[in-house]
């Protein structure tokens, strides 16, 4: 039996600048994997980039929760959930001031039969039959972003969270942490032995129903005062979760 759980956002955490993951943080996943327990990677990208990553390094995820919780794939890539944004959202995004948004990228529904595609606003009006299973605002900074963040939750029926200076919507009620749950209730795990760890705040869902959670130290102070530890990098989440839990 599987024993315990490590999960971890991507951007900021596993995954560093240029794209780049730190030859210890590889190392400790690959060690925890081969010890018999579950690795698991929750983000608020779209599946081919994620693919990308894990074909690079060589990456073996007993299961991928993309789209901040909209989609859960599982370690063969099949659709184990998955929920889409309503029609009435992507119409309710022109009561956003957009004048000050730098981009908005809308994502199509994932299928094992047809690419998914990210559009961006001029051309999602031109082809609006498309489902969308996730919407990212993109501001010039994280201060912009932040500022908007509340105007942004007025206007929308659906999740809504700020990540650096993106400001990300997912369909309603989904989650990492959501997920996290469905795929812990899914596997009957242990609720004693579920780490995570991130550094945004679509990060803070995953620690509410974890047993252990981090954060790390680049992280905006507000990630700080959440109940997480706080560390320099994976590999150090790693230890200390092996050192408390299998020693």
């Amino acid at each position: 039996m599987k024993s315990a759980l490590f999960v971890t956002d991507l951007d900021g955490t596993l995954v560093r600048e240029n794209n780049e993951i730190e030859l210890a943080d590889l190392l400790a996943i690959k060690y925890w994997k081969q010890s018999g327990n579950l690795w698991v990677v929750a983000t608020g990208r779209k599946w081919d980039s994620v693919e990308q990553l894990i074909k690079k390094y060589d990456l073996s995820a007993d299961a991928l929760i993309l789209e901040n919780g909209a989609l859960i794939l599982d370690a063969s890539k099949e659709i184990i959930w998955q929920k889409n944004i309503q029609s009435e959202t992507v119409n309710q995004i022109r009561n956003i001031d957009l004048s000050v948004v730098k981009k908005v990228c809308l994502v199509t529904s994932y299928s094992q039969t047809t690419p998914q595609r990210l559009l961006e606003w001029t051309s999602f009006k031109q082809f609006s039959d498309h489902t969308i299973s996730a919407i990212a605002l993109q501001y010039d900074t994280a201060d912009i972003a932040k500022q908007n963040i509340d105007k942004v939750k007025l206007a929308l029926n659906d999740v809504v969270f700020r990540n650096m200076n993106y400001i990300d919507i997912a369909p309603k009620c989904c989650s990492k942490g959501n997920a996290i749950q469905f795929l812990v209730d899914k596997w009957a795990l242990n609720n004693s032995k579920i780490a995570v760890i991130g550094d945004s705040f679509n990060d803070i869902s995953m620690f509410e129903v974890s047993s252990q959670a981090f954060t790390l130290e680049h992280a905006e102070k507000a990630m700080h005062n959440q109940d997480a530890l706080v560390v320099k990098n994976v590999q150090e989440a790693i230890n200390m979760v092996r050192m408390e839990w299998f020693f």
